[in-house]
């Protein structure tokens, strides 16, 4: 996506007559997840379980849990339980996760407005939500929301210098490590979880879009670089030169 159509994408978000569309976009999108059936790759991927196994470990220690910006599976594979609570602004993905079998409380909010009173939970998670955010400042309301509503947290976002160019128009802000330990001083930075073996397909999937709507010269192409992959060579050098593919932002109680 060019940078000239991110920023139409970006201002058209920021007009407030807007809003009401942007959460039936939501709505539709959700949806539109469930018909691609991602909501069962997430299940069965091995990165995502990986990325959900983090929160889950620390989460693990405390008793109750705040979600924001919870998704449609998350908290199922994170932490199911009546001492859950999951907080989005999309009706639909709520409907989702309670259909799915969550055990916990679901809340429709912003996250730059937490309904809660101060500390009322042991520990808050967040991920994949900053780098949807329109502005820095709404960045900031919501982590200062969730430094009120906890002293522990988990901010997970991806890392941009290994996924600079991921094709989602919705992502307005791209943090490596310093960038986001300038956004958030009150946190430790952590790079996590290694790219997946298919590295440079991964790339091709996300940042050339249409070769998966050109089936003769896609599929020539993936399984060019599907071979390049399989290299012990590359293996190797993979493991040697890419940082993680998410970063975390972790704050604990003193």
């Amino acid at each position: 996506m060019s940078a000239n159509k991110r920023k139409a994408i970006h201002r058209k978000f920021l007009q407030p007559r807007f809003v009401l569309e942007y959460l039936k976009h939501l709505d539709s999108d959700v949806h539109e997840s469930f018909r691609k059936r991602f909501y069962e790759f997430q299940r069965t991927d091995r990165g995502w379980q990986e990325l959900f196994g983090t929160l889950s470990s620390f989460c693990s220690g405390f008793k109750t849990v705040l979600d924001v910006g919870c998704g449609g599976y998350e908290l199922l594979a994170v932490r199911n339980d009546d001492n859950a609570v999951g907080l989005d602004i999309c009706k639909a993905t709520l409907k989702m996760l309670r259909k799915k079998g969550f055990k916990g409380q679901v809340i429709q909010a912003a996250c730059q407005h937490l309904p809660f009173t101060c500390n009322a939970f042991d520990c808050v998670i967040s991920n994949q939500l900053i780098e949807h955010m329109t502005s820095i400042a709404s960045i900031r309301q919501t982590v200062n929301e969730m430094e009120r509503a906890s002293n522990n947290i988990m901010i997970v976002t991806p890392n941009s210098v290994f996924r600079r160019r991921i094709y989602d128009p919705t992502h307005f802000f791209f943090f490596t490590t310093r960038s986001l330990q300038e956004h958030l001083p009150n946190f430790k930075i952590y790079a996590s979880q290694k790219p997946p073996i298919k590295t440079l397909n991964y790339y091709l999937l996300y940042s050339s879009p249409r070769l998966t709507r050109m089936p003769l010269i896609g599929n020539l192409i993936f399984k060019f670089f599907e071979k390049l992959d399989s290299s012990k060579f590359l293996a190797w050098l993979n493991k040697k030169l890419w940082v993680g593919t998410q970063l975390i932002a972790l704050k604990r109680a003193d």
